[in-house]
């Protein structure tokens, strides 16, 4: 991987377990709905938000690189359903953002991050509704795409171009750093880019196109860059 001159990094299960802070996010909003809209709480539990979020998702494939706006739509049919105020939608929706960004980054991702933005230029790019500058690593990253604004996701090529653009790096120079091998690998490998899937359950690769190289953790991509460019 020579010439790497810049890197995209995905953020849900690559910098953090992100399924433990979504089911926290939905019991501690749940139990918000209960005090406050009680009808509800008396007739859906936690589980029922992502149901009713995954309905949203089947019902407006228009929405579905936009995870925020998913959530926001489901808890307004909710509160419709029920006979409130549409409008607190909003509310709820930037609640559950609060408690999304609690989260735990791995024990690695700090070290790899400062050693990383030390070498290159790093972006953010995601599928999720994540933003590094409410976690404290913001100023690891030159800058972040979001599918909400990029109005694609990934493995949608645009997404990784508009990364290389953000980095000002022709994309046979980037490398993309994630865990998902559709969405991540075989993705920004489709759009020019080099990439490293970040296994960190020691999964086996079960597709034909495989990656220019996997590492279990973030430490290990940083040895494994360790001599590029040098």
């Amino acid at each position: 991987m020579k010439r790497i001159q810049a890197i995209s990094l995905d953020l849900d299960d690559t910098l953090w377990a992100i399924w433990p802070v979504i089911d926290r996010a939905e019991a501690v909003l749940h139990q918000h709905i209960c005090e406050t809209f009680p009808l509800i709480g008396q007739n859906h539990d936690a589980q029922d938000l992502r149901r009713l979020r995954n309905d949203v998702h089947q019902s407006r494939p228009d929405l579905s690189h936009d995870l925020t706006e998913l959530r926001r739509v489901s808890f307004e049919r909710l509160l419709s359903q029920y006979g409130y105020d549409p409008q607190a939608s909003h509310d709820l929706v930037g609640r559950f953002l609060e408690l999304r960004h609690d989260v735990t980054l791995y024990p690695d991702v700090v070290p790899a991050l400062s050693a990383l933005s030390k070498r290159f230029a790093v972006v953010a790019v995601s599928n999720g509704n994540a933003d590094v500058s409410r976690l404290g690593i913001g100023s690891y990253f030159r800058g972040q795409i979001s599918a909400s604004t990029a109005g694609v996701k990934k493995p949608d090529r645009r997404i990784f171009h508009m990364a290389c653009e953000l980095l000002k790096t022709d994309p046979a120079h980037v490398l993309h750093v994630g865990d998902h091998p559709l969405e991540d690998v075989i993705g920004a490998q489709q759009a020019g880019l080099r990439a490293v899937w970040v296994n960190r359950n020691g999964d086996d690769w079960a597709h034909d196109e495989i990656p220019h190289a996997e590492v279990h953790d973030l430490a290990q991509l940083v040895e494994v860059l360790a001599g590029v460019n040098r």
